[in-house]
């Protein structure tokens, strides 16, 4: 019975935590900066990184962007020297607008993937018992709001839906007259309702109209997210008959996962030569509340099949990114960061398809503004990572090394831009 709990329980870790990682790809421009945007707040996806920062925006602003991620998973066992992932790149996408409505009042909206992933191995392989294959879609939706109610305070916040789909095949050691293991097949779709609120203020400038340096702080933070799984299906094939009753042609699951809630405090300092050139320096403390995942639980409406609730315990863990912007003539842009992140995953708890590892990750960017209303940003990172870990429930242990490429490409339209009046702050 345990192994048959096992078998079952195994299925859904990935669905909360992307295959090991949180796709934090959520804007080009900040994605170059190591990902360090609370305190910064300079264009559309604001929306996401700090609400409050939204009023700081004129105009409409909207950013479209894509990234291609292309990782390379392999591992190492006690019996096996190389084993390779074969999972395939992922293009993950970012929509966000932020609208102007008034002096005051700002109007903002996202559309992008912040979990996702997809992991898969040859059908034979060592592991095949714990992961064949994984692949995870999810959409957030946040309309959003922000309010300055000083000239150098605004606050703001939204609400967010989530709506996610995967699917995950593995292997079940157990004959049949036909096979020597059998298949199992999991499936389904399931949605959730946070928020996220932020409060921004650009509190110092210092200097005059021709040299400027400006300070800002923002805080950021994004509610914890319970996905609900009422539809899922299983399907087990090659399955004996004298098991059949725990491991049906098909039945349905009910499940609920919750995603972590991230408080993030941000800080910014740009000092501009007007007409020349811009230099700004920030940084981002990530503090992501992995301590929701203490379990993992789900039901199954066969009585025989039997329902499972497995510890994971995974930990509270702090992420620091830091980044640079240089800006030539406001037209031509580099940018370059890094980021430290702490993976939340004991040992004894990591699995193949999503082998967290605490690591160091470097990035940098590119941006060209064509005109006054059309800019283009490209980012870039690059992590390189491994660990030795295993997942005592499985008897398993392997050395992970993983490489992953990531490049972005996204388009800036900016229109309808109201100039500051005269004494009054500006990001810009």
């Amino acid at each position: 019975m345990k192994k048959i709990t096992f078998i079952l329980a195994s299925f859904l870790p990935v669905l909360s935590f992307a295959g090991g990682f949180q796709l934090n790809l959520q804007g080009l421009k900040a994605v170059a900066m190591g990902g360090a945007f609370a305190g910064a707040c300079s264009d559309a996806s604001s929306v996401f990184f700090n609400p409050g920062g939204m009023s700081n925006l004129s105009g409409h602003n909207f950013t479209v962007g894509f990234n291609l991620v292309d990782p390379h998973v392999s591992l190492q066992t006690a019996s096996t020297a190389n084993i390779d992932q074969t999972s395939p790149k992922a293009t993950p996408i970012h929509l966000y607008y932020v609208g102007q409505v008034t002096d005051k009042l700002n109007f903002g909206f996202l559309v992008n993937n912040q979990f996702g992933s997809s992991s898969s191995f040859e059908d034979d392989w060592q592991g095949r018992y714990i992961i064949q294959n994984i692949s995870l879609k999810t959409f957030m939706f946040q309309p959003t709001v922000s309010y300055k109610i000083h000239d150098l305070v605004s606050v703001g916040g939204g609400f967010v839906y989530t709506k996610g789909s995967f699917s995950t095949e593995k292997a079940i050691p157990v004959a049949s007259a036909s096979t020597t293991e059998g298949k199992a097949h999991l499936e389904g779709s399931g949605d959730g309702v946070g928020y996220n609120i932020g409060i921004y203020s650009q509190f110092l400038t210092l200097g005059d109209e021709t040299k400027q340096t400006k300070f800002a702080i923002g805080l950021d933070y994004r509610s914890k997210l319970a996905v609900d799984l009422g539809n899922g299906t299983a399907e087990f094939t090659d399955i004996p008959n004298s098991l059949r009753d725990k491991f049906p042609e098909k039945t349905t699951f009910t499940s609920k996962i919750t995603l972590p809630s991230v408080f993030t405090v941000g800080i910014s300092a740009k000092h501009i030569i007007t007409d020349k050139w811009s230099l700004e320096l920030v940084y981002d403390l990530n503090m992501t509340g992995w301590s929701s995942y203490d379990t993992l639980a789900f039901n199954f409406d066969n009585n025989e099949t039997p329902d499972s609730k497995v510890t994971k315990d995974w930990e509270n863990v702090m992420t620091h990114r830091l980044g640079a912007d240089f800006t030539y003539k406001n037209k031509y842009s580099v940018r370059a960061g890094l980021y430290i992140d702490n993976t939340p995953m004991k040992d004894g708890f990591v699995s193949p398809e999503l082998p967290g590892m605490t690591q160091t990750a470097y990035t940098a960017g590119l941006g060209y503004k064509v005109n006054e209303a059309i800019s283009v940003d490209f980012s870039y990172i690059r992590q390189n990572a491994d660990r030795e870990a295993s997942l005592d429930d499985a008897n398993w242990s392997a050395k992970y090394k993983r490489i992953v490429n990531v490049y972005g490409l996204a388009l800036n339209i900016k229109f309808g831009d109201k100039p500051a009046k005269e004494g009054q702050p500006s990001i810009e």
